[in-house]
């Protein structure tokens, strides 16, 4: 907003500065026309040619040509305020164009009036981008404003003295011109001065605001920086726990369905040979499915079993597979209606249940295990309980940090510890509810 009220100052500034040279070209080009016709209306144009020693040029062509001239030099400053070009050499030219034009006003008045380079030097100083090129017109203007007088070419000049036609007036007359003169050329060197002194403490204010900003830039460049190092720390540290997760579900699963299969194996392996082939063979197969779990979870996919099937499905075969690995009875009630969530909902109950049983053979050496799946409206609740010996101290392993660090992205809670029923029995239980999200086209039940 500043930037534009001080543009609209210069504007005004330059227009005044215009009309003001305007007014002083008319001056000088209609002073000599109107005296010389007075003269040759009085027939004292002998007496005159005495005093001036040179004669006259026809009095029509002053005014023709440097108004003429002036004209043509305001419509080109105009105009390329309305025409925004920034191809160098086009803003060059206009540039240069303006210069020759001010000469030739200059020429045009006989050196009586030189300002007008002030004006010009105003316009090109704002226009001109180029510090190189700014400089070398400046010095051009300053050369004609400083050169470009009567009195100082006097030896070389051809035309006559514009002192020579007030001569020709009376005292008064002669005062009033004088004075009009004087006022005009004051006016000019004052509005220019005004001028300048509103363009280069502009400017210097326009410096110090992009200064400012350059440095706020620079802080918010730093803190974005900074901002970018978290984040792939973060992100790091992310996927690192991300991975800890799903290769600590799978492979704690796998190893102990696998262990508790072998020793079954070893059982009845003298007795019953074809029972423990089966045994083997389905601990194959829990290692091999096991194996393409951890390597989908490296490559941030989901668990197999889910993605080949529904939800209920894949629970419904991994407490199948459990129970021939390790011979744990699986009491399994759904009261949560279709289980169908968000695929990260899915697998944290998937990844929980499969640690809750896990824990449950591993540490607890359950061979009970009993788990309900409920819903209340938007509210998702997974107990799993066991007739292990339970845990004399609970402390938070990899599983259970694993488990609550699921929950806390899906806004849940975990709760675990020991159970004691009325009839005496023991055991361990791990309670764990979550919000899921309504997915569209779907109602709770």
């Amino acid at each position: 907003m500043a930037v534009m009220e001080k543009e609209k100052r210069l504007a005004q500034l330059l227009a005044l500065m215009s009309a003001l040279n305007f007014s002083v070209i008319l001056y000088y080009a209609l002073v000599p026309w109107i005296t010389t016709r007075r003269i040759c209306a009085s027939f004292s144009g002998y007496d005159f040619l005495a005093f001036a020693r040179q004669i006259p040029p026809r009095p029509w062509i002053v005014p023709l040509l440097a108004i003429g001239q002036y004209f043509v030099l305001c419509v080109l400053s105009y105009a390329k305020l309305k025409w925004i070009t920034e191809k160098f050499m086009h803003r060059l030219f206009v540039c240069f164009l303006e210069l020759l034009l001010c000469a030739g006003i200059i020429i045009s008045l006989g050196f009586y009036y030189s300002g007008i380079a002030l004006v010009v030097l105003s316009d090109l100083v704002h226009y001109v981008r180029n510090s190189f090129y700014r400089l070398c017109f400046i010095a051009a203007l300053v050369f004609m404003f400083a050169f470009g007088q009567y009195e100082v070419i006097f030896p070389f000049a051809r035309g006559i003295a514009f002192n020579a036609y007030l001569s020709y007036y009376n005292p008064v007359v002669k005062g009033i011109l004088s004075g009009a003169e004087s006022f005009m050329a004051s006016m000019n060197i004052l509005l220019f001065t005004v001028y300048m002194i509103l363009l280069f403490t502009g400017q210097r204010a326009e410096n110090t605001r992009i200064k400012k900003l350059n440095d706020k830039l620079n802080q918010a460049n730093e803190r974005l920086r900074d901002y970018a190092v978290n984040m792939e720390n973060m992100t790091e540290m992310r996927e690192r726990n991300r991975l800890a997760r799903e290769i600590h579900d799978t492979l704690g699963h796998t190893l102990t369905g696998i262990i508790m299969g072998a020793d079954a194996a070893l059982v009845v392996f003298d007795a019953l040979p074809g029972e423990a082939k089966k045994r083997i063979e389905l601990i194959a197969q829990t290692a091999r499915d096991g194996l393409n779990d951890v390597r989908r979870s490296i490559n941030a996919l989901r668990p197999d079993a889910i993605e080949k099937n529904s939800l209920d499905e894949a629970l419904k075969t991994m407490f199948s597979n459990f129970h021939l690995t390790t011979s744990a009875q699986i009491h399994y009630t759904q009261n949560a209606g279709e289980l169908r969530f968000a695929s990260d909902e899915e697998d944290t109950i998937y990844r929980i249940v499969q640690e809750g049983m896990t824990n449950a053979v591993r540490h607890g050496h359950a061979t009970e295990i009993s788990i309900t799946i409920t819903r209340n409206e938007n509210m998702l609740t997974i107990y799993v309980d066991d007739n292990g010996v339970g845990c004399p101290s609970v402390s938070e392993g990899f599983g259970l940090r694993h488990m609550k660090e699921r929950l806390d992205m899906l806004g849940g809670l975990l709760v675990c510890g020991n159970r004691e029923g009325k009839d005496g029995s023991r055991g361990f239980y791990l309670l764990a509810n979550f919000p899921v999200r309504e997915r569209e086209g779907m109602h709770s039940d």
